[in-house]
């Protein structure tokens, strides 16, 4: 009877995880509109990216990215089923969610405390579904760098995997190691750095005699997908000579991050610190470490000010040890402080902030996109997209100046009597070929804003570029405007010239740059 009531439990846990995936998902995308209101420009980055893949163009083969093919293949997927440029981020969002809620389900339930597990599930389920970056104002709607926090969120089901399965989940190695390959995996395919963090964890998890078995199955699993996919791709050698270009670039303050997160790490080392007082383990103490170092390095990685959630997941991992110890009675009494329900409101004063925080930013987006607050895009196939000002007047003016900036370009475009063709930008995000329906320059780099572009040449940036947009850099370039500028004037015949653009035309276009 036990039996049969602990899978009465488990499974009435599954459909109420899986029910917060459906209604999160549900919200984001059954308006089918995209409000912003910031960083429009990484708005059409994603763009450029959903436009690369319609056209027939494969990630880190035919253009270069730090990214990996899921970053692109995912938006790509929501413009698929819906045909909307201004429908396709939400879509992909809500696909995500509701894929990852299935993993959720399995691995949550499986190992935490029924509280615990429904209150850490709608956490993590907020952070996915949320259009905003980890750690802006609620007001701060945005698609931009969606990946980081699938990243965050794949990262933490995965670290959740640490604990043993409850009696009644045992036997279940095929399905943790699914799992855990499937975490990896979206982790590796949407930045390296994750994926790095995540391999990492598996390698450890296999030192441990009770779980290794799932453990060295999911990095088999893993291996022979790895392996499949590059005989499909062939663009494993290119994502990692880009990724590890750009994690050289990024330069981050650790202190300064680890004194942001500070009120984090303290509320984690009261957890940990209890769990271990009670009963000490080497090994959980190695991996309370691994997550809080892992995080902060992963943090570093990312245009991200807040937001270290593999924190959080080892919360959830103190908290089930300590309410496990108390079911088991490790020797030590309950007291007014140290009890099973202070353990649970601890955990949950812990995630509420930020789940609050996201939900609310869900339903701002939800209900603006309802009524379609906002400016429209009056640009080609952008209808669904609106720039919103929601209380964000400094963000607000930011987006309809850069704007005026693309408006500008399409002017100076239309002002050509020959055809574009295949259209390269540079120094700004290329917001022009989605919209014209252009096709775009083989061999490129998705990304050629200044910032970084010293370790790109020209000659590979700009390889099978027909047509040059050059953000204007001013009377006196430096650094990679100045190389690029260099390189442009000598190969391209320069043929415009607006505010904010200048325009150059390759006077051979199949010829290839040297």
């Amino acid at each position: 009877m036990a039996t049969e009531g602990r899978r009465r439990l488990s499974l009435s846990l599954t459909a109420v995880v899986l029910l917060i995936s459906v209604i999160c998902a549900v919200v984001l995308a059954l308006p089918g509109v995209t409000v912003t209101t910031k960083s429009l420009d990484e708005l059409f980055l994603l763009l450029d990216g959903i436009h690369r893949i319609v056209t027939g163009q494969v990630p880190s083969r035919d253009f270069s990215t730090a990214l990996g093919p899921l970053a692109f293949y995912g938006p790509a997927a929501g413009f698929a089923l819906t045909g909307s440029l201004g429908a396709a981020m939400p879509v992909a969002m809500a696909i995500f969610t509701a894929m990852l809620a299935l993993i959720a389900s399995h691995v949550l339930v499986s190992r935490l405390h029924p509280f615990l597990a429904i209150t850490f599930a709608a956490f993590l389920l907020l952070i996915l579904a949320a259009p905003m970056n980890l750690g802006d104002a609620v007001t701060a709607l945005s698609f931009a760098m969606f990946y980081n926090r699938i990243g965050w969120v794949a990262l933490a089901l995965l670290l959740v995997l640490y604990l043993s399965p409850h009696r009644s989940a045992q036997g279940s190695t095929l399905k943790d190691a699914a799992a855990a390959a499937a975490l990896t995996l979206i982790m590796v395919y949407l930045r390296v750095s994750y994926g790095l963090v995540a391999l990492g964890f598996l390698l450890f998890m296999t030192t441990d005699r009770g779980l290794q078995r799932w453990a060295a199955l999911a990095i088999v699993l893993t291996a022979l997908v790895l392996l499949f996919v590059e005989l499909l791709w062939g663009g494993s050698s290119t994502y990692l000579r880009d990724s590890w270009l750009a994690m050289r670039q990024t330069s981050a303050d650790y202190l300064q991050l680890g004194v942001a997160h500070l009120a984090d790490f303290l509320l984690l080392s009261l957890l940990a610190g209890l769990a271990l007082c009670r009963r000490w383990n080497v090994r959980d103490f190695v991996f309370f470490i691994f997550c809080g170092t892992a995080g902060l390095w992963l943090l570093s990685q990312n245009v991200q000010g807040w937001g270290i959630i593999s924190i959080h997941a080892a919360a959830a991992v103190a908290a089930q040890r300590l309410l496990q110890q108390m079911d088991e009675g490790s020797g030590t009494r309950e007291g007014a402080f140290v009890n099973s329900a202070g353990i649970k409101l601890f955990f949950l004063a812990f995630v509420l902030p930020t789940a609050l925080h996201c939900a609310m930013a869900l339903a701002l987006h939800a209900g603006a996109a309802t009524v379609r607050a906002g400016q429209a895009l009056e640009l080609p196939r952008l209808s669904g997209i609106r720039l919103a000002d929601l209380w964000t007047g400094g963000d607000f003016g930011g987006g309809r100046w850069y704007l005026s900036t693309v408006e500008d370009g399409l002017s100076l475009l239309a002002r050509q009597d020959t055809p574009i063709g295949r259209l390269a930008v540079v120094g700004a995000v290329d917001a022009f070929s989605p919209v014209l329906g252009l096709p775009p320059a083989d061999g490129g780099v998705v990304d050629l804003r200044w910032s970084g572009m010293e370790a790109v040449s020209p000659q590979r940036a700009l390889a099978g570029a027909e047509t040059i947009l050059f953000r204007n850099p001013g009377d006196t370039p430096v650094g990679a405007a100045a190389l690029y500028l260099d390189f442009a004037g000598r190969n391209f015949s320069r043929v415009g010239e607006s505010q904010h653009w200048i325009l150059f035309r390759r006077s051979q276009p199949t010829a290839v740059l040297q």
